[in-house]
């Protein structure tokens, strides 16, 4: 598993070096090609249309390296729900399926996550340890267990709170 985590980020850090094809990028895999082992592919946004890529999503989806000028920020050009990633706004990117990092561990990330009114909005990511609030966008405080949380699974808002957020 690790292996193939390598041999796509040195793929990715070349340029392709022609593994990108053995590797999966833009393309799906075959589920059968390489059970529980993390999955690099590419989602893009055309024309700033919302697109949906098909993927494996139940242990999440990381951001692996952006290639559009255009940002690529989770939960507001770029999010994934139960059978898919989307993307929206020109981002275009690399995501890898699992939360692993080489070491084994779930990286950080940088989530955005924004309540409209006072609905409730759940943006995935998935939380090894913690999430920290970094920044406040909203004029509504956010306050941790008033009107924001986490659980393994991600990050929820509510009652006007939009902040950005490491997830550990």
């Amino acid at each position: 598993m690790l292996r193939r985590a390598v041999i796509a980020l040195v793929a990715l850090a070349c340029g392709g070096c022609g593994l990108t094809a053995r590797l999966g990028l833009g393309e799906r895999q075959p589920a059968a090609d390489a059970p529980g082992e993390p999955r690099v592919f590419r989602c893009e946004s055309r024309d700033n249309r919302r697109n949906y890529c098909p993927a494996d999503t139940r242990r999440g989806v990381r951001l692996l390296q952006q290639n559009s000028s255009h940002p690529c920020v989770q939960g507001s050009t770029w999010s994934y729900d139960d059978r898919a990633v989307w993307v929206a706004r020109g981002c275009s990117a690399d995501f890898i399926e699992g939360p692993v990092d080489l070491a084994g561990r779930a990286p950080p990330q940088k989530v955005r996550c924004e309540s409209r009114g006072t609905r409730t909005t759940r943006c995935n990511v998935v939380v090894a340890d913690s999430v920290i609030l970094t920044r406040q966008l909203s004029e509504t405080r956010c306050v941790q267990r008033q009107n924001w949380g986490w659980d393994r699974g991600g990050i929820w808002v509510n009652g006007g709170c939009a902040a950005e957020f490491l997830a550990r």
